[in-house]
């Protein structure tokens, strides 16, 4: 089998296109996990993922394939080394971005398995790509990333894309003071934060969509430098993208209600919350990062957030986001003292809250 196998990888850099293409439809099967060959293929990492980077811009059914086979291998850290240059990254992010990309959904689940290594989230924030028409007046693969994530939502910027996991890669990014600068920044090309072009997809269908951008948001929160701007309606004004998806049909008093963001106010007796234990979670995870400054606190306390902590409560069934729900309520409800207006450190460092 071996032998086997090292003649079908030698195939794959044929001068001969239907050769590379017949190869490549075949080495897809060996790199699926549950693959009694998977570990076979991966020790020879090193000489597959080049000619499949080149194959995936070839026929459709063979750069299908190809890119299957690279997502299946990405799955093991140590292949995704093997994408950390300027020169590979940029083939894959231009393979999501191109409009008439048959591959742009895979070619997304591979960059996210790729930014779970801090050194491709590294190059990937300052990655020039090169402008592509119809995204945005930049050259920068963030940049444009950001744009297709949005503009490319139900299949409109691409026929064969929804680009949901590109939301993966935004959270694996903001794990790093960098990416958080980056989504907290205004554009050059549109003097818009990244932030809150990705922040009202919390509520989204997709659950892995909106599952990255509550990540996302939660990372943001541990800049705590930034409250403010975080939590200001004329600025980033994340705060209700947070609350949404842990609101139900509940009324409330209208003395609380009037307070409460206009975004929540209202919402109807068909609100459902997030069904997911873990996004609620996240976003519980994000409201106590808020409530580490004293600002944050003081807002929260403004915005009647703790009768929204309340409603969640009552119907909660998640041990953890009881806990969650718990320490925030505590937090927001607890007398402030000459020692407490002093901001609070988060428990522990940003790995206390993992990211889902």
């Amino acid at each position: 089998m071996e032998q086997q196998l090292d003649e079908l990888i030698e195939f794959l850099s044929s001068p001969r296109s239907d050769v590379r293409q017949l190869a490549a439809t075949y080495i897809v099967g060996f790199s699926h996990p549950s693959s009694e060959h998977h570990q076979l293929l991966q020790s020879r990492a090193k000489k597959i993922v080049q000619p499949l980077l080149v194959i995936c811009h070839e026929m459709p059914v063979a750069a299908n394939s190809a890119m299957s086979t690279l997502v299946n291998m990405t799955s093991n850290l140590s292949t995704c080394e093997l994408f950390a240059d300027e020169d590979s990254l940029r083939m894959v992010v231009r393979l999501i971005t191109i409009p008439t990309s048959i591959i742009a959904d895979t070619a997304c689940m591979l960059l996210s398995n790729l930014t779970k290594k801090d050194s491709i989230c590294r190059i990937l924030a300052k990655l020039d790509v090169g402008n592509v028409p119809g995204i945005c007046d930049s050259r920068f693969a963030l940049d444009q990333l950001t744009d297709v994530f949005v503009k490319g939502m139900d299949k409109t910027y691409n026929k064969d894309a929804m680009f949901n996991f590109l939301a993966s890669v935004f959270a694996d990014v903001t794990n790093h003071p960098f990416g958080r600068h980056y989504f907290l920044e205004r554009t050059s090309y549109d003097d818009k934060m990244p932030i809150t072009k990705i922040m009202v997809f919390s509520e989204y269908p997709d659950i892995i969509r909106r599952g990255g951008v509550d990540s996302t948001m939660k990372n943001i929160c541990f800049e705590k430098e930034n409250h403010r701007e975080i939590l200001d309606p004329e600025e980033t004004n994340m705060l209700p993208y947070i609350l949404l998806p842990l609101c139900g049909p509940e009324e409330f008093e209208m003395d609380d209600m009037e307070d409460m963001p206009e975004e929540v106010q209202l919402l109807g007796d068909d609100k459902k919350r997030e069904s997911d234990p873990k996004l609620r979670a996240t976003l519980l995870e994000a409201i106590n990062l808020l409530c580490s400054t004293h600002y944050g606190r003081e807002t929260l306390r403004a915005k009647k957030v703790y009768p929204i902590l309340r409603a969640a409560h009552k119907v909660e069934t998640d041990e953890t986001c009881g806990d969650l729900n718990h320490r925030a309520v505590q937090l927001l409800m607890g007398d402030e003292s000459d020692e407490t207006k002093k901001d609070l450190e988060p428990a522990g460092d940003e790995n206390v809250f993992e990211e889902i």
